[in-house]
């Protein structure tokens, strides 16, 4: 099967290497989703990664304003232009539908362009108003642009973004992408494509979280990207967690594959724990280890450990260690799913802490998304044998839907209580659930000292 690859990062994974070549491709979304983008990248990597010369059509913006946008990527159409390897063209929609008039055709051959973006055919319902004739003419159109050879994408424009209603044009075309701006919890929107038809060719169902940079669109296809049904090699053996007294609770330690929700309120030790089973993991059993953080920067986690004498910058240096700092307002879930999973693969991690998944609970409304991410997550870092703890909030400071979402798809969960006895904070730590280990049960007391965290089982288990 002859494909024409997009050039767009990660998209042509979703269809197995690109868009059967010749075909006709509609691009639909609401303002700001990211259309012309998408389909003026298109054509730029068409020309200058596999010599596909290329048309833009235009009915709207004038060149100057297009090559202005595109410099914005470091796209330098009129460059192509001089080439002979470009044309934009400024026309009406009322020339693009008059069957006696041939333009596009005439550039086409000027150029000996294989790829063509037409933005955008919503004009045409102005020049038609029968939705008969309408629709003759659109079909008319895209039959042209095979008969020429080329590989077409049309930009539609959708006024809303609500019910999803099907327009007659998605059922002229070979195949359908659907780009949506959404709102979400926070000031930030966020950006989803969907590939919902592809005549000919198989694809990767589904929605897919993708971001426009100042090098272009980047799409993160979790499904696809994140192979959860293949294993790396599968280590045996219990996993020392370096927590005194905990590893007795657990009967030697942690199963290596296995991902735990460390959960409690603030102050109750969750980042402490995290941070020395990751510190003495790589001074004591020489495993890898990575710390993501969400919130902390890596300068506030380096000075909190020294205060238990961790030297984590050494660490680093030496290569057993790494900080990431994702701030919240700049991540998405499934780019930071992908990154996070590459890094350990590339890294040889064995130990990986996650401060704190409340992104995924302040992110993500529905319940039946939440958990297929966290699934995603969770699987495939078990999938790479990395023993993960996953901070997680107190069960009675988060909604209880979402919470247990999480808690049952992990494997394991450590609660961490602070409780006031006899006016003493008291601080306890109690294994909740470890699926399929053989540990001890209740409440346990937790202290942090100057050398970290450490645990005294309660007499009788």
């Amino acid at each position: 099967m002859d494909k024409a690859p997009t050039g767009i990062k990660g998209f042509d994974e979703l269809l197995y290497g690109g868009i059967i070549r010749g075909n006709t491709v509609l691009l639909e979304g609401v303002p700001g989703a990211g259309k012309t983008t998408f389909g003026i990248e298109f054509i730029y990597h068409g020309i200058t990664e596999f010599n596909e010369h290329g048309v833009i059509v235009t009915c709207e913006e004038l060149p100057e304003s297009i090559y202005r946008d595109a410099l914005n990527f470091g796209w330098d159409l009129k460059a192509l232009e001089k080439a002979n390897k470009l044309r934009i063209l400024c026309t009406s929609p009322e020339v693009l539908v008059d069957p006696d008039v041939n333009l596009i055709e005439t550039v086409v051959r000027e150029v000996g362009a294989r790829r063509i973006l037409v933005d955008s055919i919503s004009h045409f319902q102005n020049v038609i108003n029968n939705p008969l004739f309408l629709r003759k003419s659109v079909y008319s159109f895209c039959n042209g642009l095979r008969r020429l050879g080329l590989t077409a994408f049309l930009v539609k424009e959708r006024v809303s973004d609500g019910t999803r209603d099907y327009a007659f044009e998605e059922y002229v075309v070979d195949a359908v992408i659907h780009l949506e701006n959404r709102e979400r919890p926070g000031l930030h929107r966020h950006r989803v494509l969907e590939i919902t038809k592809t005549r000919g060719q198989e694809h990767i169902p589904g929605k897919q979280t993708f971001r426009i940079t100042n090098e272009g669109i980047k799409v993160f296809p979790l499904i696809g990207s994140v192979d959860i049904g293949v294993v790396e090699h599968q280590e045996n053996g219990l996993l020392h967690t370096g927590v005194p007294g905990l590893d007795e609770l657990l009967q030697g330690g942690l199963p290596r594959g296995f991902s735990v929700a460390v959960a409690g309120s603030s102050g109750t030790g969750k980042t402490a724990l995290g941070m020395q089973y990751l510190v003495k993991g790589a001074q004591n059993f020489g495993d890898k280890g990575l710390f993501l953080s969400l919130e902390e920067t890596p300068q506030q986690l380096m000075a909190n450990a020294r205060r238990f004498d961790w030297d984590m910058s050494a660490l680093q240096e030496q290569g057993q260690l790494r900080v990431l700092y994702m701030p919240l307002s700049k991540m998405e879930i499934d780019e930071t799913i992908i990154k996070l999973g590459e890094m350990a693969k590339s890294f040889g991690a064995r130990r990986l802490v996650i401060d704190s998944i409340y992104v995924f609970l302040s992110r993500i409304d529905n319940a039946a998304v939440l958990h297929e991410k966290f699934y995603s997550l969770v699987t495939y870092l078990n999938s790479l044998n990395c023993t993960t703890l996953l901070i997680s909030p107190a069960w009675e400071l988060a909604d209880n839907g979402k919470i247990e979402v999480i808690h049952s798809v992990v494997q394991g969960t450590i609660l961490l209580k602070s409780i006031l006895s006899q006016n003493r904070r008291v601080r306890q730590l109690e294994l909740y659930k470890m699926r399929g280990v053989n540990h001890a049960m209740g409440n346990h007391l937790l202290e942090i000292n100057s050398s970290g965290i450490q645990v005294f089982p309660r007499l009788g288990g």
